[in-house]
Protein backbone atom coordinates (compact mmCIF):
# COMPACT_ATOMS: atom_id res chain seq x y z
CA UNK A 1 0.00 0.00 0.00
CA UNK A 2 3.27 2.32 0.68
CA UNK A 3 4.17 1.76 -2.77
CA UNK A 4 0.62 2.29 -4.43
CA UNK A 5 0.45 5.72 -2.22
CA UNK A 6 3.59 6.93 -3.57
CA UNK A 7 3.13 6.36 -6.94
CA UNK A 8 -0.32 7.89 -6.61
CA UNK A 9 1.65 10.74 -5.31
CA UNK A 10 3.71 11.38 -8.10
CA UNK A 11 1.05 10.87 -10.60
CA UNK A 12 -0.82 13.03 -9.05
CA UNK A 13 1.79 15.63 -7.89
CA UNK A 14 3.07 15.71 -12.19
CA UNK A 15 -0.38 16.86 -12.55
CA UNK A 16 -0.93 19.58 -10.22
CA UNK A 17 2.60 20.87 -11.47
CA UNK A 18 1.33 21.23 -14.78
CA UNK A 19 -2.27 22.32 -13.84
CA UNK A 20 -0.63 25.87 -11.85
CA UNK A 21 0.66 27.43 -15.37
CA UNK A 22 -2.47 27.32 -17.03
CA UNK A 23 -4.81 28.35 -14.02
CA UNK A 24 -2.32 31.79 -13.57
CA UNK A 25 -2.67 32.29 -16.96
CA UNK A 26 -6.15 31.91 -16.56
CA UNK A 27 -6.22 34.29 -13.80
CA UNK A 28 -4.32 36.83 -14.93
CA UNK A 29 -6.61 37.51 -18.10
CA UNK A 30 -9.66 37.58 -16.18
CA UNK A 31 -7.94 40.19 -13.43
CA UNK A 32 -6.55 42.43 -16.87
CA UNK A 33 -9.80 41.61 -18.73
CA UNK A 34 -11.86 43.20 -15.30
CA UNK A 35 -13.76 40.29 -14.75
CA UNK A 36 -12.80 40.54 -10.78
CA UNK A 37 -10.68 38.75 -8.05
CA UNK A 38 -13.88 36.47 -6.76
CA UNK A 39 -14.51 35.21 -10.30
CA UNK A 40 -10.93 34.75 -11.78
CA UNK A 41 -9.99 33.10 -8.86
CA UNK A 42 -13.01 30.78 -9.56
CA UNK A 43 -11.96 30.07 -12.89
CA UNK A 44 -8.43 29.19 -12.02
CA UNK A 45 -9.41 26.73 -9.45
CA UNK A 46 -11.86 25.28 -11.80
CA UNK A 47 -8.81 24.51 -14.32
CA UNK A 48 -6.85 23.06 -11.61
CA UNK A 49 -8.97 20.57 -10.16
CA UNK A 50 -10.45 19.62 -13.63
CA UNK A 51 -7.32 18.59 -14.30
CA UNK A 52 -7.10 16.62 -10.98
CA UNK A 53 -9.99 14.90 -11.34
CA UNK A 54 -9.29 13.79 -14.76
CA UNK A 55 -6.15 12.54 -13.62
CA UNK A 56 -8.25 10.37 -10.97
CA UNK A 57 -10.23 9.37 -13.82
CA UNK A 58 -7.92 7.62 -15.53
CA UNK A 59 -6.52 5.84 -12.36
CA UNK A 60 -9.82 4.41 -11.54
CA UNK A 61 -9.92 2.44 -15.20
CA UNK A 62 -12.86 5.38 -16.23
CA UNK A 63 -10.62 7.09 -19.05
CA UNK A 64 -8.04 5.04 -20.93
CA UNK A 65 -6.63 7.42 -23.16
CA UNK A 66 -3.23 7.61 -21.55
CA UNK A 67 -2.56 11.46 -22.28
CA UNK A 68 -3.02 12.54 -18.92
CA UNK A 69 -0.75 10.01 -17.94
CA UNK A 70 1.30 11.28 -20.37
CA UNK A 71 0.94 14.99 -19.21
CA UNK A 72 2.47 13.94 -15.50
CA UNK A 73 5.22 12.33 -16.82
CA UNK A 74 6.84 15.11 -19.11
CA UNK A 75 6.23 17.75 -16.21
CA UNK A 76 7.95 15.72 -14.00
CA UNK A 77 10.77 15.15 -16.29
CA UNK A 78 10.83 18.46 -16.49
CA UNK A 79 10.66 19.08 -12.91
CA UNK A 80 13.07 16.24 -11.71
CA UNK A 81 16.27 18.59 -11.41
CA UNK A 82 14.56 21.33 -9.60
CA UNK A 83 12.82 18.59 -6.98
CA UNK A 84 16.10 16.59 -6.99
CA UNK A 85 14.35 13.17 -7.45
CA UNK A 86 16.21 10.21 -8.30
CA UNK A 87 16.87 8.68 -11.62
CA UNK A 88 14.45 6.90 -13.44
CA UNK A 89 11.41 7.87 -10.92
CA UNK A 90 9.15 9.52 -13.65
CA UNK A 91 9.69 6.67 -15.47
CA UNK A 92 9.18 4.16 -12.95
CA UNK A 93 5.37 6.27 -12.23
CA UNK A 94 4.57 5.72 -15.71
CA UNK A 95 5.41 1.82 -15.31
CA UNK A 96 3.83 1.53 -11.79
CA UNK A 97 0.61 2.85 -13.11
CA UNK A 98 0.52 0.87 -16.34
CA UNK A 99 0.93 -2.39 -15.00
CA UNK A 100 -1.89 -1.73 -11.94
CA UNK A 101 -3.91 -0.44 -14.69
CA UNK A 102 -3.97 -3.13 -17.05
CA UNK A 103 -4.38 -5.98 -14.02
CA UNK A 104 -7.19 -4.10 -12.75
CA UNK A 105 -9.04 -3.76 -16.46
CA UNK A 106 -8.23 -7.14 -18.00
CA UNK A 107 -11.76 -8.21 -18.65
CA UNK A 108 -10.66 -11.26 -20.67
CA UNK A 109 -7.78 -13.76 -20.89
CA UNK A 110 -5.61 -13.59 -24.16
CA UNK A 111 -4.35 -16.80 -26.25
CA UNK A 112 -0.45 -17.51 -26.77
CA UNK A 113 -1.30 -16.31 -30.51
CA UNK A 114 -2.32 -12.66 -29.12
CA UNK A 115 0.83 -12.46 -27.24
CA UNK A 116 4.25 -10.73 -27.33
CA UNK A 117 6.85 -11.09 -25.41
CA UNK A 118 9.21 -8.64 -25.82
CA UNK A 119 12.87 -8.46 -24.71
CA UNK A 120 15.97 -5.87 -25.38
CA UNK A 121 19.18 -7.11 -27.13
CA UNK A 122 21.58 -6.30 -23.90
CA UNK A 123 20.09 -9.66 -21.90
CA UNK A 124 21.65 -11.44 -24.19
CA UNK A 125 25.76 -12.24 -22.94
CA UNK A 126 28.20 -10.04 -24.95
CA UNK A 127 30.38 -13.13 -25.42
CA UNK A 128 27.48 -15.10 -27.42
CA UNK A 129 28.61 -15.30 -31.28
CA UNK A 130 24.77 -15.86 -31.87
CA UNK A 131 23.04 -12.60 -33.74
CA UNK A 132 19.60 -13.32 -31.66
CA UNK A 133 17.94 -10.24 -32.25
CA UNK A 134 17.70 -11.70 -35.52
CA UNK A 135 17.30 -15.31 -35.11
CA UNK A 136 16.13 -16.13 -31.12
CA UNK A 137 16.17 -19.77 -31.85
CA UNK A 138 19.61 -20.39 -32.36
CA UNK A 139 19.89 -19.63 -28.87
CA UNK A 140 22.04 -22.77 -27.60
CA UNK A 141 20.40 -22.86 -23.70
CA UNK A 142 24.38 -22.15 -22.11
CA UNK A 143 22.70 -20.45 -19.16
CA UNK A 144 25.01 -17.10 -19.02
CA UNK A 145 21.91 -15.15 -20.29
CA UNK A 146 18.14 -15.28 -19.42
CA UNK A 147 17.10 -15.77 -23.43
CA UNK A 148 17.08 -19.48 -22.81
CA UNK A 149 14.37 -19.35 -20.42
CA UNK A 150 12.50 -16.99 -22.05
CA UNK A 151 12.54 -19.01 -24.97
CA UNK A 152 11.29 -22.19 -22.95
CA UNK A 153 8.51 -20.05 -20.97
CA UNK A 154 7.86 -19.03 -24.94
CA UNK A 155 7.12 -22.39 -25.89
CA UNK A 156 4.93 -23.71 -22.60
CA UNK A 157 2.32 -20.61 -23.51
CA UNK A 158 2.90 -20.54 -27.44
CA UNK A 159 3.54 -17.02 -27.61
CA UNK A 160 5.29 -14.86 -30.19
CA UNK A 161 9.24 -13.93 -28.66
CA UNK A 162 11.56 -11.38 -30.54
CA UNK A 163 14.51 -9.21 -29.24
CA UNK A 164 14.62 -5.38 -30.11
CA UNK A 165 17.89 -3.80 -30.65
CA UNK A 166 16.24 0.15 -29.52
CA UNK A 167 13.07 1.51 -29.91
CA UNK A 168 12.65 1.80 -33.48
CA UNK A 169 13.16 -2.17 -33.87
CA UNK A 170 10.77 -2.56 -31.14
CA UNK A 171 8.15 -0.61 -32.84
CA UNK A 172 8.73 -2.65 -36.28
CA UNK A 173 7.97 -5.67 -34.16
CA UNK A 174 4.65 -4.71 -32.55
CA UNK A 175 3.39 -3.26 -36.03
CA UNK A 176 4.71 -6.92 -38.23
CA UNK A 177 3.36 -8.71 -35.21
CA UNK A 178 0.16 -6.74 -33.64
CA UNK A 179 -0.12 -8.29 -30.62
CA UNK A 180 -2.99 -7.52 -28.11
CA UNK A 181 -1.18 -7.90 -25.05
CA UNK A 182 2.87 -7.23 -24.55
CA UNK A 183 5.05 -9.12 -21.79
CA UNK A 184 7.43 -6.06 -22.59
CA UNK A 185 11.34 -6.01 -20.47
CA UNK A 186 13.47 -3.25 -20.68
CA UNK A 187 15.32 -0.78 -18.73
CA UNK A 188 13.32 2.37 -17.54
CA UNK A 189 13.44 5.24 -20.50
CA UNK A 190 12.86 2.23 -23.29
CA UNK A 191 9.94 0.73 -21.17
CA UNK A 192 8.15 3.91 -20.54
CA UNK A 193 8.18 5.41 -23.55
CA UNK A 194 7.20 2.42 -25.29
CA UNK A 195 4.38 1.74 -23.23
CA UNK A 196 3.01 5.53 -23.53
CA UNK A 197 3.75 4.61 -27.42
CA UNK A 198 1.80 1.19 -28.51
CA UNK A 199 -1.74 2.20 -26.68
CA UNK A 200 -4.18 0.81 -26.93
CA UNK A 201 -2.73 -2.66 -26.70
CA UNK A 202 -2.45 -3.82 -23.50
CA UNK A 203 1.49 -3.55 -22.09
CA UNK A 204 2.94 -5.37 -18.96
CA UNK A 205 6.37 -3.78 -18.13
CA UNK A 206 9.44 -5.82 -16.49
CA UNK A 207 12.19 -3.87 -15.46
CA UNK A 208 15.54 -5.25 -16.40
CA UNK A 209 18.51 -5.88 -13.68
CA UNK A 210 21.70 -3.72 -14.57
CA UNK A 211 23.82 -6.14 -12.78
CA UNK A 212 26.42 -4.76 -14.62
CA UNK A 213 25.86 -1.36 -15.19
CA UNK A 214 23.28 -0.20 -18.06
CA UNK A 215 22.57 -1.82 -22.03
CA UNK A 216 25.75 -4.30 -21.17
CA UNK A 217 24.34 -8.06 -20.05
CA UNK A 218 21.20 -7.09 -18.25
CA UNK A 219 19.28 -9.60 -16.33
CA UNK A 220 15.26 -10.11 -15.92
CA UNK A 221 13.97 -12.92 -13.90
CA UNK A 222 11.97 -15.16 -16.28
CA UNK A 223 9.58 -16.00 -12.99
CA UNK A 224 8.42 -12.51 -12.93
CA UNK A 225 7.30 -13.13 -17.11
CA UNK A 226 6.00 -16.07 -16.28
CA UNK A 227 3.70 -14.97 -13.53
CA UNK A 228 2.38 -12.21 -16.19
CA UNK A 229 1.38 -14.40 -19.02
CA UNK A 230 -0.11 -17.18 -16.07
CA UNK A 231 -2.22 -13.92 -15.24
CA UNK A 232 -3.00 -12.60 -18.78
CA UNK A 233 -3.75 -15.81 -20.49
CA UNK A 234 -6.28 -18.35 -21.18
Amino acid sequence: MEVKSKINTLYQGGLLLFSIAPSAIVFLVLIAAGAGFLWSLASALIILFAIQITGLLYGSGIIRNPLILRISFWTLKMMQPVLSMPDHTPEKMVIAMNNRKAISECSRKFTGDETLILVPHCLQNHECSHRLTFNPESCERCGKCPIGDLLEIRSRFNAHFAIASGGTSARRIVERIEPSLIIAVACPVDLSLGILDVHPVTTVGVLNEWRNGPCFDTWVNPAELEAALEMFLQ
